[in-house]
């Protein structure tokens, strides 16, 4: 009887590209490959059998069915990226309090459908052309001031999070995200994800970059054709690239 698999697919994909990444790079080296090799074999071994003791050991993947305790203390990743834009707060949680709006701007993020109530689901893509699911509850909608979210049991990851906005002195508004999460593998994956171009922390700060332009000029940075200058009213309905 084999092993169980406790390793999701994308995160399969991405031991064994670092993996192999490993031993090419200690493959040309003279030293500093006694450490190298073996955790690229690991990691080649883990992604093609989808089993990780790591992950057997602590439970992971249970826990996400426990959103509290898969985030709680020092686990899950967290994530802190604030901006400036110069609009008023109201006008920038408009437009982030439809989340349908989140895929134009947020990276990685490709479509969030509204179920009932304060009900989402969301579908975000991972290295390796791997898609991750999960559903979540909004917490807390204060208008013009704060939306916090929290994923349901059954989801690829566990994640909680919140954006706050606050006016930043007469100079428009001051947006602030907290994210936490944990996804397959947790914070090994996310180093994973990482090496491989992909960081939550750098993908929320450029959201909030398209966010900033979209909203000071009508338009994200890679859009052309679209008028510039402050609009009084958004007009979110026209596709912009990712």
């Amino acid at each position: 009887m084999g092993l169980p698999r406790n390793v999701d697919d994308w995160e399969r994909v991405a031991s064994v590209a670092i993996g192999a990444g490993l031993l090419a790079w200690a493959s040309r080296q003279r030293s500093g490959r006694a450490a190298t090799v073996p955790l690229g074999a690991w990691l080649i071994a883990r992604g093609a059998s989808g089993y990780c003791p790591i992950n057997h050991a602590s439970g992971r993947g249970r826990r996400r069915d426990d959103t509290r305790a898969a985030l709680g203390g020092s686990r899950g990743v967290k994530v802190l990226e604030s901006i400036t834009i110069s609009r008023p707060p109201q006008d920038v949680f408009d437009v982030w309090n439809d989340l349908t709006n989140l895929p134009r701007f947020m990276p990685n993020i490709e479509r969030v459908d509204v179920l009932a109530g304060d009900r989402t689901h969301w579908v975000a893509r991972a290295p390796g052309g791997i898609h991750l699911e999960w559903d979540a509850d909004i917490l807390q909608r204060i208008p013009g001031e704060l939306i916090s979210w929290q994923s349901l049991p059954g989801s690829d990851i566990a994640t909680a999070g919140s954006v706050r906005f606050e006016s930043a002195n007469g100079h428009g508004t001051r947006v602030t995200v907290h994210l936490q999460y944990d996804g397959p593998g947790g914070k090994v994956s996310a180093a994973l994800a990482t090496l491989l171009g992909q960081s939550p922390s750098g993908d929320t700060h450029e959201g909030l970059r398209r966010l900033k332009s979209l909203l000071e000029g009508g338009e994200v940075p890679t859009v052309s054709g679209q008028p510039h200058g402050q609009p009084k009213a958004l007009d979110l309905s026209e596709s912009m690239d990712a």
